[in-house]
């Protein structure tokens, strides 16, 4: 169906008008990167870790081999992109990408524009599977471990450091605590990491490099631990949910070669795979990935002995039955699905999140009068920063079974944790509290076992019949309910990005 002109004026005029910023993304810090804007960072920036550990060996394969999809022919343009850099990543030579597109003026790149990669051989990687899945999500094996109590046993300097959050004194272990909370990812996998680039865990005096960049990306406004731990949890969940079904192409290194994935990799595996390539040489890369005492696996033992014994396999099964979930407001109310499946909590983690805004016109960042409800009966596990996390299990831990996350959620009104809520109950009002949102509006995702499920996957995501689906680009898609069709839009027109909660 085709908007009307008003609609299209309506939408030049109040551009992001609800939904989470794609530039600053509402649960990213101001400025922080996404992974096509994230800057290579000099690799004698990073710190390579000391020997603290024997070496180990490498899990046996866990689980069936994940999907891997072939280095693309063609590359569309992304903003920040220059022909050095495209050519950097797919490891190639610039004059060979020049001459395979027959540009004649390199400074003429246009967004959206589509360059043919000439086709090249990449090896193939480590095989050795390093951690489950299990241990790289915060999921059931994470339970009950206590991160302030750990690092306090480990008395290195993670345990004395504190550091302002949001305007609030925060310990080393509880800004851990806030990102394993915020992007899901295991804790002891975030402390091994940590360790492996700065010796923060052991260390009480680390070396002097490592106190403002403890985790080796050197950028402006990143030298605390909260932004270095935020990055490096993005950038691990980029790499684990690109291997569990957006793709991952081959890392490209300075020397012109390019290593690709074993398609035996875990999840985890991959994830590890990735995120100790930013930045490094494949030499670096190499000693971190593999079994050596100074990899990550070495590291992770020396602080928590064999992973295998955390191992849950399948974190997540795709015959995990779904919940009856049902439109996130009150019967009979309309509101604007203004953005498609996108990043959960960042643009790293699945894209498992929706956008929609009430029927109640520009609204700003003032607080809607209409009510965010219950999308199915469960255990308010935690309400703060905007956020409304309903266990449908009701054990009381967001580490197992189906957990609804719910972000912009304003403090007044808010659902309290402890309540035990009925479908279609209210919690809240939309509103901009909580990350760094353009206007009011509702960010919906869930979250299994402690894994990001993507909205349009094998666990779709399904309200009152409807079903989302991914256009394959972030932030855009459609809904659809028997022969009809709903379209992310960041406007308000009820036939093209209409949803009544009427079922």
């Amino acid at each position: 169906m085709k908007r009307s002109i008003l609609a299209v004026v309506v939408l030049l005029l109040v551009a992001g008008l609800a939904g989470c910023a794609r530039k600053e993304l509402p649960t990213r810090g101001a400025g922080e990167p996404t992974r096509s804007e994230t800057p290579q960072a000099d690799p004698a920036e990073l710190t390579v870790p000391n020997d603290r550990s024997a070496s180990p060996t490498g899990l046996p394969n866990l689980g069936a081999p994940a999907k891997t999809t072939s280095l693309p022919q063609t590359y569309t343009v992304q903003r920040g992109d220059t022909l050095s850099s495209i050519a950097a990543r797919f490891g190639l030579a610039l004059d060979a990408l020049v001459t395979a597109n027959g540009i004649s003026d390199p400074n003429a790149l246009q967004v959206g524009q589509e360059l043919r990669i000439p086709t090249f051989q990449a090896e193939t990687g480590p095989s050795v599977q390093l951690l489950p899945d299990s241990e790289f999500v915060n999921g059931p094996a994470a339970v009950g471990f206590d991160v302030t109590a750990f690092a306090a046993q480990q008395g290195g300097y993670l345990s004395q450091y504190s550091e302002d959050v949001d305007g609030q004194l925060l310990s080393g272990s509880a800004i851990v605590d806030l990102i394993v909370h915020e992007y899901s990812v295991g804790p002891r996998l975030l402390l091994a990491v940590l360790e492996s680039k700065s010796g923060w865990v052991t260390d009480p005096n680390p070396d002097g490099a490592t106190l403002t960049y403890p985790l080796g990306y050197r950028r402006g406004g990143y030298g605390s631990l909260r932004r270095q731990l935020a990055w490096a949890a993005d950038q691990l969940n980029q790499g684990y949910y690109d291997w569990r079904g957006r793709g991952m192409t081959a890392i490209a290194w300075g020397d012109g070669t390019a290593t690709g994935y074993d398609p035996s990799l875990s999840a985890a595996t991959a994830g590890l795979q990735y995120f100790y390539s930013l930045g490094a040489t494949k030499a670096q890369w190499q000693t971190w990935i593999g079994t050596g005492p100074e990899s990550l696996i070495a590291t992770y033992r020396g602080l928590f002995g064999d992973p295998a014994q955390y191992a849950i396999e399948p974190v997540v099964s795709v015959n995990t039955p779904l919940p009856s979930l049902a439109l996130p407001w009150a019967k009979g109310q309309m509101w604007y699905f203004t953005s498609g499946p996108h990043g959960g909590w960042a643009e790293g983690s699945a894209w498992s999140a929706i956008d929609v805004v009430p029927d109640e016109g520009y609204l700003g960042c003032q607080v809607a009068s209409s009510w965010a409800t219950a999308a199915a009966p469960g255990l308010v596990i935690y309400s703060n920063k905007g956020q409304v996390l309903i266990d449908l299990d009701g054990d009381g831990y967001e580490q197992t079974g189906w957990v609804l996350f719910y972000l912009h959620l304003a403090s007044d009104g808010r659902a309290e944790a402890g309540a035990r809520v009925e479908q279609g109950e209210p919690i809240g009002h939309p509103s901009c509290e909580g990350g760094i949102g353009n206007a009011t509006h509702l960010h919906f995702a869930r979250r299994y076992n402690g894994e990001w499920i993507a909205a349009d996957g094998p666990l779709p995501l399904i309200l009152s019949g409807w079903r989302f689906h991914s256009s394959g680009k972030s932030y855009e898609g459609t809904a659809t309910w028997d022969n009809e069709e709903r379209s992310s839009c960041e406007c308000m027109e009820a036939d093209y990005n209409g949803l009544v909660a009427d079922r």
